[in-house]
């Protein structure tokens, strides 16, 4: 009678099985990462629409895109500014959006006759137990895909990532600091200039303006917002918003209703990096600072190769960081006059 053993692995057989192992990992891994960035990027581009939409229902409400707060408001004794406190202090854009986007229940317990900031600050039934409003995640305004909030840049009020657009216009460079130079007689407008009002219709400085007059875009840093009629380019061609993070310019650090945080310009190239990416510190006073208006007011993603946009007709359009300069600030200009052609 013979006997018959079982043959084992050998420590060579076991080491190729290893390998192979970690040869299909490596191989599926990039494949998943993939696959959840692709699930992500959909489900900001939803918010966005979701937020297309609500400008829309808004616009027909009110006949105009919301509004912020107003500087120096006349009402006031004395006039105050946006990013001081007191009861001309009426929020962003993005709080008058609150009862288009499901968000009535919220929108409901502020009184629009007091400080609309402090009011948000103080929603104890709403912040579950956080100081305050801006580091509860609103997620109708967040993108799944922005890393940046756990990083050193970050506080816990700056979950949302979405902001309308004042356009292609004047936006100085922070100190001086950064040698990017504006529109000089010198320069052509194809050669990538930062310094904004390439078409004359955005002189209003980082969109200063209650009015429409000299605000390329379809809000202004105050109290501002276009009429559907101003779109005279036409709403397909304009951008109305777009993606942020927040931590990369200093306003936008303020949280999602600061009254003063909700001005982001075409005017610097999309996803220029002011975020403390790749080694590049992000408070160095250059073009990369997070102060330094000029280039960190602009839109910017975690997406790779550019962001996502909503325009004046809803549509929510990708976009290349490297779009040719002059075509993007043509789509963030709503009355430049001129045709743009072969933009996607």
């Amino acid at each position: 009678m013979s006997s018959h053993r079982k043959r084992a692995f050998t420590l060579v057989e076991l080491l190729v099985v290893i390998a192979i192992i970690g040869i299909l990992v490596g191989l599926l891994l990039p494949a998943v990462q993939a696959a959840r960035e692709a699930a992500r990027r959909m489900s900001c581009s939803n918010n966005l629409k979701q937020i297309g939409l609500a400008i829309h229902n808004y616009e027909s409400a009110h006949k105009q895109y919301p509004t912020g707060t107003m500087d120096q408001n006349p009402a006031n004794v004395p006039g105050n500014r946006p990013w001081q406190a007191g009861d001309h202090r009426k929020g962003t854009v993005l709080v008058k959006l609150l009862p288009m986007l499901e968000q009535t229940a919220l929108y409901n317990t502020i009184d629009f006759r007091f400080d609309v900031v402090a009011q948000l600050n103080a929603q104890a039934p709403f912040n579950d137990g956080r100081p305050d409003m801006r580091q509860v995640p609103m997620g109708i305004y967040r993108c799944p895909s922005d890393g940046t909030s756990s990083t050193r840049l970050s506080r816990q009020d700056q979950l949302y990532n979405y902001s309308l657009s004042i356009g292609n216009q004047n936006m100085s460079a922070q100190g001086g600091w950064c040698n990017l130079h504006p529109n000089n007689s010198y320069q052509t407008r194809s050669q990538g200039i930062l310094g904004g009002n390439l078409f004359g219709n955005g002189g209003a400085g980082h969109g200063n303006s209650n009015t429409g007059r000299n605000i390329s875009g379809v809000i202004s840093r105050y109290s501002y917002g276009a009429k559907f009629s101003e779109l005279t380019d036409g709403t397909s061609n304009v951008i109305a918003g777009g993606e942020i993070l927040p931590s990369c310019h200093d306003h936008h650090r303020g949280g999602w209703y600061n009254a003063n945080g909700q001005w982001t310009s075409t005017t610097s190239r999309i996803n220029f990096n002011t975020c403390g990416k790749q080694g590049i510190a992000d408070n160095q006073q250059n073009c990369n600072d997070y102060r330094n208006w000029m280039t960190s007011g602009g839109f910017k993603s975690d997406h790779t190769g550019g962001a996502q946009f909503v325009f004046g007709d809803g549509s929510i359009h990708f976009l290349s960081e490297n779009i040719d300069y002059l075509t993007y600030q043509q789509l963030g200009s709503k009355n430049d006059g001129e045709t743009v052609s072969n933009w996607e």
